[in-house]
């Protein structure tokens, strides 16, 4: 008996170090990983520190060569930040003025328009935008006041402020069917008429930005129009670099593009480029 009970025991405390053991192996994997993990965070903030400033100082390395009139110098610049960092609106700007310094109409539109795609209310892309039309010789319409409204904000802003509001909505027709006497009165109908008017206002953004989603810009001096997609189409009529035009199809190497004047041909795809741009943004 007196064995059976010193053999339980001999087990009990076998099994306890073996816990003990085994516990302190899976803390020190946990420390471990811990340890790890907060190593690669580290490394990983001061590497996009360190891309941060490097792109920093090349947007400032680009604004001295456009202050000292080396343009091209400067643009290479801007595309360094981009390739690093990815486009944004001020670099877009900075690129439109140094296009337009070279008198490269198309590329200096289709920046400004870029520019003015992720910034729609900033007035001095704006401002130069227009001074580029018109020292380009490049006629433009104004916009109506209804839809100037629609252009201070872009796609994704309106797509937000819609979701936003319906949320809002939603959320507070939910919390009165749960509790019908917590939200009723004048309050309330006038805060959930304001978010149906920012979810109707929201979506007619979306709906009239989605239109700009295929807005191009001409960036090959008098580029050929031509009456098919193919390269011994006959021409049609030319038309001028800076022109914005809208993608309606594409196939092969051709864009069908048709202009505000309701003029339209296919054109090289290495003629136009879209407005939206491609890539990664800052």
């Amino acid at each position: 008996m007196l064995f059976l009970f010193y053999f339980t025991g001999a087990s009990i405390l076998t099994e306890a170090k073996e816990m003990n053991l085994t516990n302190m192996k899976n803390d020190r994997i946990l420390s471990f990983l811990i340890f790890t993990g907060m190593i690669s965070l580290l490394s990983c903030v001061l590497f996009t520190g360190a891309l941060a400033g490097q792109s920093d100082d090349l947007f400032a390395l680009g604004n001295e060569s456009y202050a000292e009139g080396k343009y091209d110098e400067a643009l290479s610049y801007y595309k360094g930040v981009m390739e690093q960092e990815g486009y944004s609106a001020s670099l877009f700007y900075n690129m439109a003025n140094a296009y337009y310094q070279k008198k490269d109409v198309g590329q200096a539109i289709l920046h400004y328009e870029r520019a003015l795609y992720l910034d729609p209310g900033n007035a001095d892309i704006q401002a130069n935008l227009g001074l580029s039309r018109k020292d380009f010789g490049l006629i433009s319409t104004p916009a109506p006041d209804w839809q100037r409204f629609f252009d201070l904000l872009n796609l994704n802003w309106w797509a937000f402020l819609a979701s936003g509001a319906f949320g809002v909505f939603s959320l507070l027709y939910l919390l009165r069917g749960i509790r019908p006497g917590a939200l009723k009165g004048a309050p309330f109908k006038v805060f959930t008429t304001v978010c149906l008017l920012c979810f109707m206002a929201g979506g007619a953004g979306v709906a009239m930005q989605y239109k700009n989603m295929s807005r191009g810009v001409i960036t090959k001096d008098n580029a050929s129009l031509l009456v098919s997609p193919f390269d011994s189409a006959s021409s049609s009529a030319t038309i001028k670099d800076g022109k914005i035009v809208r993608i309606a199809k594409t196939y092969r190497g051709y864009l069908l593009v048709e202009e505000v004047n309701g003029k339209s041909g296919w054109i090289k795809r290495n003629a136009v480029e879209p407005v939206v741009p491609s890539g990664k943004r800052s």
